[in-house]
């Protein structure tokens, strides 16, 4: 009756009923209901429940665990069905980390824990708590220890306090020894992700104006597994007009599941697709403009506790903090800089002035110019390079460097370095303070590329000519390294004074060399001129020595016909290349057979080839496939014929010559190789230039003014074509290929025009031969009567249209450079008078271009020859006149 008394006195206390004892089914418990249990358990009870301590007991071998209303604030929803079940079973999550200190305590020795961290739940919510633990041994009347007595008290908010300050220093030490953005940026990511454990931190940068941001940085748990997002690009509008608005204010964003929150209710499902289930921003906003963010996330939903938000939070503030400070110390160190690197930068230049005006080859521009800008800049290395954007290949060269790095020599694929550097060199000089950081070069096929030459930062200046880059001025740092604007334009400047040099001591060289070749050309011009000359001279002294006889008039006319035909194919050679070269040839169209070709070009050259003994070889494709090209047929065998004809004569007798056509979907190859005397490797590259030529014998045996080359490359490129040659060196032999567009579609291919031959005077005819110069009127008008015809010569134009006036004439010669009057404008007058409106006119002129013909059939001419005149043409011309 006492025990059952006092059993209703304990559960009728203030503390049991708290803690929910009264209530209790008790029917089911080990240890049965309060009014059997020993005095001593209690006691115990009894103890706790009176207490405002958070206390617990365990007791009996299955250690049946009671706690007070203190304690079971802290069991939140698994109160009251803990009470009077074993402790490893209601707490499971707690046992492991209380078992050492009660085991201790059932063997009969009070135990101590101080800051245990404990699984709680707050709110419904799991949290972590930290708490002193004392455990006490209960004894029973004999003195065996039934149970264990633990007094708590919670120490989280101190540990979490130390904690966090302990987590500031840390961020703080970090943070100070670090000098760089990116090294600041890095460090705050990891900082985050590893406290909070998360599977992925990033930093991201804001635009406001363009509404978009950018990931600088993302670090991962998992580097291996995890896809980096660094360098992806996204709108602000992603977050969400109210998360964005919180965003803005500067307070930090927590997402416990983006799939369910209905913040985010189009753009959660495409972060939860993405891997983003849980996700915490940490905003930067500075004059009311959001700059950046830390954002944590991770793949699986999470709860964002005060704590976490509040660590997370210092540890982003502590960040910015850092950034401002690295941000505002570096431009304080680049004001500083500034004003003693402008006046640095101005001796610089005029040193760099005073070089380049002493400097006169391109090699040592370059080496110089590097070297200045290194050691001024204090740099790792400065190197040219020559960019061939066809084949994708820069070659490098003109090396600086500090003696630390190696130098860097050869040509590269481009790939190397990464091309998209090399096409974003169109839009400008190039520059990146961190290439290991930098988005462009950090990926794993490149980075080891620049790592393995020491390239860590770097500036690329372009050289662009005509539109193309055609160089690249290279500046490499093996430290990151922030470039200012004044030092990027410093190496602008250099980069375009040193190219601008190298071009200027390039034309000089050029202009020296144009010069000397005019020299040559034209000492070799009053030699070729002086040989025709000289017989010439010796025949007109031989017909005035006595009385000639028929024989040797004969003779000395031959010498004097075949002189004269030389000199005139040397002047026409020069008006030729003249008038090619300056692109006032007008080319025929016609489709070509360029069999007909090869056949009229070696009949041209057969005399030569078989005088020389030389034997020639054709290897053409079969007759069925068409080689028609698009041009002008006289041109194209001008330039064959040009080829071999230089081939038979370069080469010594009895030598072997050969022509090949290949045939290709659109080219037609022509080539001419012989066994002659080949080319010097250091004239191939000038070979086609005009009065480019090679150093001749003192027996002159070939002759000539080397102007041919020249005119067969101008008349191929204006059909559309190119011309290549290739020589072994010396004795060698040479090969000279054409290439032209092939037509596909043939229906007539041009023949070859006629000749016109020679004609007969069929019958007399009455002429007026006007010319001032009285040796040529006076030799030409013999000319003409001994071909039958009547002949009046005069040597004023007003003394002929007086004399055409009183006298009718079948025909007119006329000079075009008469004094007072030009023969365009005699030509004129003629044909408005009654007599000789109807008269043949012929312009018979030392002027040979297409404009002056071109004149002269404005003015009324039916013919126009060039001196000295084709007799065959001209006889010609009069035949048809006369017998009309």
């Amino acid at each position: 009756m006492e025990a059952m008394s006092r059993a209703f006195h304990f559960l009728g206390s203030t503390g049991a009923i708290r803690a929910g004892y009264h209530t209790h089914d008790w029917s089911g418990c080990a240890i049965g209901p309060p009014a059997c249990w020993s005095p001593t358990l209690r006691n115990a009870a009894s103890l706790i429940l009176e207490s405002e301590f958070p206390m617990y007991v365990v007791w009996g071998p299955q250690l049946i665990f009671l706690y007070n209303a203190a304690f079971a604030t802290l069991l939140d929803s698994r109160h009251p069905q803990a009470l009077g079940q074993p402790l490893a079973e209601v707490l499971p999550d707690m046992w492991p980390g209380v078992k050492p200190l009660i085991e201790r305590a059932l063997g009969g020795h009070p135990t101590y824990g101080e800051d245990v961290p404990c699984p709680v739940y707050r709110d419904g919510r799991p949290a972590t708590g930290w708490f002193t633990l004392a455990y006490s041994p209960l004894r029973d009347d004999l003195g065996a220890v039934r149970g264990v007595l633990c007094v708590t008290s919670e120490t989280s908010q101190r540990v979490q306090l130390e904690r966090r300050h302990a987590l500031q220093l840390q961020v703080v030490d970090t943070l100070r020894r670090l000098h760089h953005p990116s090294d600041i940026i890095e460090t705050a990511c990891a900082l985050i992700g590893k406290y909070l454990q998360l599977d992925n931190a990033c930093y991201v940068e804001a635009d406001e104006e363009a509404g978009s941001f950018e990931v600088i940085h993302d670090w991962s748990r998992n580097t291996r597994a995890a896809l980096s997002i660094t360098g992806k690009h996204a709108r602000l509008d992603d977050f969400g007009i109210s998360t964005l608005a919180l965003l803005r204010t500067g307070a930090p964003l927590s997402v416990h599941d983006t799939e369910h929150d209905g913040r985010l209710p189009e753009r959660g499902r495409r972060y939860a697709a993405a891997g983003v289930r849980a996700m915490l921003a940490l905003p930067r906003v500075r004059r009311n403009e959001l700059k950046a963010a830390l954002v944590g996330y991770s793949g699986t939903p999470r709860e964002w506790d005060e704590e976490a938000q509040r660590v997370a939070a210092d540890i982003a503030e502590r960040s910015w903090e850092a950034l401002d400070r690295v941000r505002a110390e570096q431009a304080l160190r680049d004001a500083v800089a500034r004003q003693t690197t402008l006046l640095d930068m101005n001796e610089f230049r005029l040193e760099l002035s005073d070089v380049l005006r002493r400097l006169d080859d391109p090699a040592r521009i370059f080496d110089e110019t590097g070297a200045m800008l290194g050691r001024f800049l204090q740099v790792s290395r400065v190197l040219y390079g020559d960019y061939d954007a066809d084949k994708g290949l820069v070659t490098f060269h003109s090396n600086y460097t500090d003696g630390i790095v190696a130098e860097l020599s050869g040509t590269f694929p481009i790939s190397l370095f990464g091309s998209a550097n090399f096409t974003a060199l169109a839009h400008g000089t190039w520059v990146s303070s961190d290439l290991q950081r930098d988005p462009r070069t950090n990926g794993p096929d490149i980075w080891a590329n620049y790592a393995a030459l020491q390239v860590r930062s770097g500036v690329v200046v372009p050289i662009n000519r005509n539109g193309a880059l055609t160089a690249c001025l290279f500046i490499n740092d093996n430290l990151p390294r922030v470039w200012s604007a004044d030092i990027v334009r410093l190496i602008e400047d250099v980069a375009e004074r040193s190219w601008s040099a190298v071009e200027r001591v390039r034309a000089e060289e050029a202009l020296r060399l144009a010069d000397r070749r005019k020299d040559e050309f034209l000492a070799m011009l009053a030699h070729e001129l002086r040989n025709p000359l000289a017989p010439i001279s010796a025949a007109a002294q031989l017909l005035n020595m006595g009385t000639p006889d028929n024989a040797r008039i004969e003779r000395t006319s031959a010498i004097i016909a075949r002189q004269v035909t030389h000199m005139t194919g040397l002047i026409d050679d020069l008006l030729d290349v003249s008038r090619v070269t300056r692109g006032l040839v007008v080319l025929a169209r016609d489709e070509i057979d360029l069999r007909r070709v090869i056949a009229d070009a070696v009949e041209q050259v057969r005399p030569l080839i078989e005088a020389r003994h030389h034997l020639l070889t054709l290897r053409m494709p079969p007759d069925s496939d068409a080689a028609v090209v698009q041009g002008d047929y006289k041109r194209l065998v001008q330039v064959l014929a040009n080829m071999l004809n230089n081939a038979a004569k370069y080469t010594p007798e009895n030598g072997r010559l050969a022509i090949r056509m290949d045939l290709t979907r659109d080219q037609v190859l022509l080539s001419v190789s012989d066994s002659g005397i080949g080319i010097p490797a250091d004239l191939l590259p000038t070979v086609f230039d005009l009065f480019s030529q090679a150093e001749r014998t003192p027996d002159r045996a070939q002759g000539g003014l080397g102007l041919g080359l020249a005119l067969v490359k101008s008349l191929v490129e204006l059909h559309g074509g190119m011309v290549t040659v290739a020589s072994a060196g010396r004795n060698q032999g040479s090969e000279f290929t054409l290439r032209l567009p092939r037509l596909h579609s043939r229906e007539t291919a041009a023949a070859p025009p006629s000749a016109i031959a020679a004609h007969d005077a069929g019958g007399s005819l009455n002429l007026m031969l006007v010319d001032d110069n009285v040796d040529a009127a006076l030799t030409l008008g013999l000319l003409l009567e001994s071909g039958g015809h009547a002949v009046t010569v005069v040597h004023d134009p007003r003394h002929a249209l007086a004399r055409a006036a009183r006298q009718p004439y079948d025909g007119f010669l006329l000079d075009i450079g008469l004094p007072g009057m030009s023969g365009y404008e005699l030509a004129r007058r003629l044909r408005k008078l009654p007599g000789t409106r109807d008269a043949l006119l012929v312009a018979i002129t030392g002027y040979g271009r297409q404009s002056d013909q071109g004149g002269a059939d404005g003015a009324g001419f039916d013919h126009y020859f060039v001196k000295p005149v084709d007799p065959a043409g001209l006889f010609g011309v009069l035949a048809a006149r006369a017998g009309a």
